[in-house]
């Protein structure tokens, strides 16, 4: 599947689906909801997303409570990376918590404060996906995002976040040939 084949697929399968969780967390009621939704991985059925399914409850307990805690820190956030790096600090110390569950949590809280991703966060599918088009060399685990720019051209017109998910979706079918 070329890499402009995938991204038509994302468009007519996926992208929806990804607008519309972020339009449900940029709708809730108030931040203190939003954060505990955001901890507790929750979609709109009240049904804990499959990213999260292998976290463990006291993790999850853990993480949502420390998103209470640095409500007012959150709210102060002024962008994405921003609000990133503070769930990076505040979350990765608890065991059982991961980059997927930080940048999922993070995408959700920066929805309802309307904050976007300027760049891609890279975490294991996504890091993947990014390694299969060459844009991370394998033997790299510790770069954290990708710039705009360094993405092949057919992906510069996909918001970062529609990036990051692509990534993930199709990390078995990309390929640097693409």
């Amino acid at each position: 599947m070329s890499l402009g084949a995938i991204v038509r697929h994302y468009l007519n399968h996926f992208h929806k689906l990804h607008e519309d969780e972020l339009l449900w967390f940029q709708n809730q009621s108030s931040l203190e909801e939003a954060l505990r939704i955001a901890g507790e991985a929750q979609d709109d059925a009240g049904h804990r997303y499959s990213h999260q399914r292998r976290v463990k409850s006291q993790a999850i307990r853990e993480a949502t409570r420390r998103l209470a805690d640095s409500h007012d820190e959150i709210r102060r956030c002024s962008s994405f990376h921003d609000l990133w790096n503070l769930l990076v600090l505040r979350l990765s110390p608890i065991e059982g918590i991961g980059e997927l569950y930080i940048y999922d949590t993070a995408l959700r809280i920066g929805a309802h404060l309307r904050l976007p991703p300027q760049k891609v966060y890279l975490h294991a599918g996504t890091r993947i996906g990014a390694r299969e088009l060459g844009l991370v060399p394998a033997s790299d685990g510790s770069k954290r995002w990708l710039e705009p720019q360094e993405l092949p051209t057919l992906l510069r017109d996909l918001a970062p976040s529609d990036v990051e998910n692509l990534l993930c979706i199709y990390k078995d079918r990309l390929s640097r040939s693409n």
